[in-house]
């Protein structure tokens, strides 16, 4: 005969039976993610200090030897504040001085000092490429003061180092290339020109091909009518995803927006044909609302056919500006990479140092957070560009105004707000393979990358130098000039070329084809490599061909009477080049266009002849 179940059995066996489906359905949500959720997995990393220090077994005896160079790693008094040494990823013995620091972290004292004599410190904490920080230190009315810095204790020697010298800026000297393609570029052909808008200002910021042979644009807009009629008026400035098939037929279109404006800077297809915008939002209401003080980063993810699957905030702090997503590109994994710029010690940032920050993070998929790298300084700093090859190597630009925390290798610091660039190659797992300073005297600001075949790359910006040459520029031609170098897997220079006149002129996005590479920008000059065109309005868009070794193939003037200009490029699947930008013309290039002195987006898509 069966017993039967008391009531409190009853309800101890139900809520068992809920523990093990919970703890199954958090096994399965952790290992196949969950879209639904983006970002769930998120705020359990942040903030979490990596394991770098290992400690020695307990009741090792402190011997003098181990307590190198200065009696720093004790007490003021010269007395050793604890019995166990620590031995950091170099091997070298460690020790507590008994304090922590802002963030809660133990402080641990090298023994060795800097090149003013202040003593280096530890707080068991990694840079964004692995290293350990370290602070100088110094006893301010016996309290311990610290400050990041960039040198490093010299355990070789016990004399005090010398001054700390900034690394030397990348040169233009070259190695050769080993193979060339065979593939000849002898000129291009325009197949169409596509115009999208409305009487507000409508500006295309990016395109980027699909598997299907069309390709997505990311835009922004203040237009209500025309093709954006049917947004929301309540909205202010607002952004959207416009799909082509390759024929520059719209196929979809979709919308965002919000009481304030809302950024898509930049968009990719990910490889199983989902699209992925991102930016920023100042709104204040809504489901993008932003949780900073100014603007928070944004990611919308969506289907094919272009309805959304989710959207996704940066989490901040109203005690901050914030943060914004300047650039993305797809990784062979299914995941993605962002890159862009913040102000906070909130968030993802929480306990990083320094409030003004560059930043890359690698998400699934699902917007789960799988590494992020981080570079800090006093002043704006942003990564601009970034672009993964096929093995999954990141390539990234970071454009910075400091010379300070981890910009400290610049030759040339920042005078009246002049920008300078670091372009970094990673490997798939986050971890640095290499950096370049691209620098002068003046504003060295590079927002375009992209990734060669052979483990290297080409970056393509623009310069303006106080001088006729210097840094990493032997020739400048005038107001400012446009810059190509292409890099081998090892950050070696295959070659370096200016790409102006006496004019302003600026290359804003760059990609490959066969036999070389392809560059669009705006210009004003009517010289130089510019020789003999009749610039209109303020200045014109432009695309050029080059060749494997970076010479001139061909050259095309998007010209008009008003403003105009050529803002991102790529190539479609079958070889041919597409080109975003805006144009405030309706005449020559532009004479089918609805802007009237006011922008309108275009498309215009050109197929290379060999």
């Amino acid at each position: 005969m069966k017993k039967k179940l008391n009531k409190k059995a009853l309800i101890a066996i139900v809520a068992a039976v809920v523990v093990i489906i919970a703890v199954v359905a958090i096994i399965l949500g952790s290992s196949l993610g969950n879209a639904s959720v983006p970002g769930k997995k998120n705020e359990d990393e942040v903030g979490a200090s990596p394991d770098t220090l290992t400690l020695i077994q307990e009741g090792d005896e402190v011997k003098k030897e181990d307590v190198t160079a200065i009696t720093a790693a004790t007490a003021p008094d010269g007395s050793v504040l604890d019995n166990k040494g620590i031995i950091d990823k170099e091997g070298h013995k460690i020790y507590a001085t008994g304090e922590k620091d802002a963030a809660g972290n133990p402080i641990y004292t090298t023994g060795k000092l800097d090149s003013k004599g202040n003593v280096l410190y530890t707080a068991n904490q990694l840079n964004s490429f692995g290293k350990l920080v370290y602070y100088s230190g110094q006893y301010v009315d016996g309290k311990l003061v610290l400050k990041p810095t960039v040198e490093r204790p010299d355990y070789n020697s016990n004399d005090r180092p010398n001054p700390y010298k900034p690394e030397t800026p990348t040169t233009t000297v070259t190695v050769p290339l080993k193979t060339e393609s065979d593939v000849k570029i002898t000129g291009t052909k325009r197949d169409y020109i596509q115009f999208f808008g409305g009487k507000g200002m409508d500006n295309f910021n990016a395109v980027a091909p699909c598997e299907d042979g069309g390709y997505v644009v990311a835009a922004y807009s203040n237009s209500y009518d025309g093709d954006f009629e049917g947004v929301s008026k309540d909205w202010a400035g607002h952004s959207a995803v416009i799909k082509y098939d390759a024929e520059g037929n719209v196929i979809w279109k979709y919308d965002i927006g919000g009481d304030a404006e809302v950024w898509f800077n930049d968009v990719t297809e990910l490889d199983d044909g989902t699209i992925v915008a991102v930016g920023m939002t100042m709104a204040e209401e809504g489901e993008i609302q932003k949780t900073s003080q100014s603007h928070s980063a944004l990611i919308v993810r969506l289907k094919k056919n272009g309805s959304p699957m989710w959207t996704y905030v940066f989490p901040g702090s109203q005690d901050f500006a914030g943060e914004f997503i300047q650039c993305v590109d797809a990784t062979p994994d299914g995941g993605f990479v962002v890159g862009g710029k913040a102000e906070s010690n909130a968030g993802f940032f929480k306990g990083e140092g320094m409030e003004r920050k560059a930043f890359l993070f690698k998400f699934d998929k699902n917007c789960n957070l799988k590494w992020r790298r981080i570079l800090s300084g006093s002043m704006s700093n942003n990564f601009a560009a970034v672009d993964v090859s096929k093995n999954g190597d990141v390539f990234a630009t970071c454009v910075t105004v400091s010379d300070d925390g981890d910009f400290a290798g610049i030759v040339y610091p920042a005078k009246a707000g002049a920008m300078n660039t670091v372009l970094v190659k990673l490997n798939k797992n986050g971890d640095l393979e290499w950096k370049k300073y691209l620098q002068g005297s003046g504003n060295s600001q590079y927002e375009a990358v992209y990734a060669t075949e052979d483990g290297g790359c080409v970056v393509a910006g623009s310069y303006l130098v106080n001088k006729k040459a210097d840094g990493i520029y032997s020739m400048t031609y005038g107001k400012s000039d446009g810059f190509v170098i292409r890099y081998n897997k090892d950050g070696d220079v295959h070659w370096a070329r200016v790409v102006g006149g006496a004019g302003a002129d600026y290359i804003h996005g760059i990609t490959g084809i066969d036999g070389g590479f392809v560059i669009v920008g705006r210009t004003d000059s009517s010289n130089g490599d510019f020789n003999g065109e009749v610039v209109g309005g303020k200045a014109d868009g432009f695309i050029m061909y080059l060749d494997e070794k970076g010479q001139t193939a061909e050259k095309l003037i998007f010209d008009g009477k008003n403003e105009d200009f050529a803002k991102s490029v790529c190539t479609l699947a079958d070889g041919t080049v597409v080109t975003a930008g805006s144009t405030a013309s309706k005449d020559g290039f532009f004479h089918k266009s609805g802007a009237d002195n006011q922008f309108n987006g275009y498309v215009a898509k050109f197929t290379t002849q060999h």
